[in-house]
């Protein structure tokens, strides 16, 4: 008898324990139910910043004021992103940079930085193809001139994507220059990077050029170190920008060397390397961020009476409509899911998937951040994203979301990336409309018992 009462007594405890077992399991069960916002890709232009063509705008400096506006006066209308502001410094090929030239220099980047410009810098010495007669006859002079430059520009080092050229060369293009040995043009690239801004990139006409730099600075200026060539798929060697037999190569190298430092330039010479598929080929390849939409003309306009033909949102567009949009990076949200354990799961993990269809990545640091907005109270969370990227044209961002503390509710989960360096947000092509949180990736159902 006493046995029975021991076994029931136990019994009625395993019962208890279980049930204690299964309410605590109970009340920690969170059922969440998430939906990925389906979005279709377009083809609108976006406008991002460091992407697409430019025009060029020359100033000379001089020690009298310079007649004029500084900005052109449609400047607003025109919708370029990027403005190619070339700066001539032959007036003081003999001597330091005067005070007033300084000051000239101070107001020209002034008067762009309050645009929404963002700017391909170039330094030189001659416009007409004849450097050997405006050069200075001493590389010091140009050295010198290199550290009093930056003093100016480098305080508007956010207005700023890119320095072009080492100063030197026909139309600052690097040739036909007094400056053209493995030594000097080390020399002239080694200063550069030592007086500019860090968040300026540098750019060399060749990649022959850069490598010999690279190779002579021990790699050092290497992570900002890229390229424009101003002869692009203008024939097999790129008007001399790559040695005979080696275009395939060179553009491998291109290919790698342009996931990280940008590349751009000028097209030029119609011919069968620029018609349009196999411009597009070659462009994507070289990952061209960047390109002159006054020149050349013959090239242009062949892009603009060619249609493309793809299975994508394009097809059937203009060839330079193509171009244009793909310019640099061009950013879709493909898919997004949430992993979640309902029953012992502390937090859930929502990934957002991303791809970039452009000609070539971002190459600044973008700033991530998921916002989950409760749509009855409207108490929102804001969470940054850890980026896993494997390769730049496809990037998984993971977001942990501590659920137990967050109300219940139904959110609309949003993304919203800016620049890094200038802070603008980044545009998608998407049809999903640009909020104040960001784009709109998902709804969360979330139930507590």
């Amino acid at each position: 008898m006493h046995t029975k009462k021991l076994f029931i007594s136990l019994l009625f405890m395993v019962i208890a324990a279980l049930a204690a077992f299964a309410f605590h399991h109970y009340l920690r069960y969170l059922p969440l139910d998430y939906t990925h916002n389906q979005c279709n890709v377009t083809s609108s232009a976006l406008n991002n910043p460091y992407c697409g063509f430019y025009q060029i705008y020359s100033y000379k400096l001089s020690d009298t004021a310079p007649d004029g506006n500084i900005l052109p006066g449609n400047i607003q209308e025109i919708p370029d992103r990027l403005a190619m502001v070339q700066v001539n410094l032959c007036l003081y090929k003999d001597i330091p940079l005067s005070e007033a030239a300084l000051s000239q220099l101070d107001s020209i980047l002034a008067a762009w930085a309050g645009t929404n410009k963002q700017l391909i810098l170039r330094f030189l010495y001659d416009w007409n193809g004849t450097a050997s007669l405006t050069e200075p006859a001493d590389i010091n002079i140009i050295l010198g001139h290199m550290e009093q430059t930056a003093s100016v520009y480098n305080k508007y080092e956010k207005s700023i994507y890119i320095l072009q050229g080492l100063y030197t060369g026909s139309y600052g293009e690097m040739h036909s220059s007094f400056y053209q040995s493995d030594n000097d043009i080390t020399r002239l690239a080694m200063k550069l990077y030592e007086v500019s801004a860090p968040l300026v990139f540098l750019a060399v006409r060749t990649p022959a050029q850069l490598r010999t730099i690279t190779e002579g600075t021990g790699g050092l200026v290497a992570d900002r170190s890229g390229l424009f060539n101003d002869g692009i798929l203008s024939s097999v060697s790129d008007s001399g920008t790559y040695a005979e037999g080696e275009r395939e190569s060179e553009i491998k190298f291109q290919d790698s060397l342009c996931l990280t430092v940008p590349n751009g330039g000028e097209v030029i010479t119609d011919n069968p390397l620029n018609d349009i598929g196999n411009a597009i080929k070659d462009l994507r390849k070289m990952h061209v961020s960047y390109l002159n939409s006054m020149y050349d003309s013959a090239v242009l306009d062949k892009w603009k009476s060619s249609l493309y033909y793809g299975d994508d949102v394009f097809n059937g567009c203009n060839g330079y409509e193509y171009i244009e949009n793909h310019l640099g990076f061009r950013y879709i949200i493909n898919s997004s899911s949430l992993e979640f354990e309902p029953y012992s799961g502390e937090t859930a993990r929502l990934s957002i998937y991303i791809e970039n269809t452009g000609f070539a990545p971002c190459y600044y640091p973008l700033d991530y951040t998921v916002t989950c907005v409760n749509q009855e109270t409207n108490q929102s969370y804001t969470i940054i994203p850890v980026s896993k990227t494997e390769d730049n044209f496809q990037i998984t961002l993971d977001a942990t979301l501590d659920v137990h503390n967050m109300e219940p509710g139904i959110y609309k989960i949003y993304l919203d990336t800016a620049d890094s360096k200038t802070g603008e947000i980044i545009k998608y092509a998407i049809d999903t409309p640009l909020e104040k949180e960001g784009y709109l990736a998902g709804t969360l159902n979330y139930t507590r018992n």
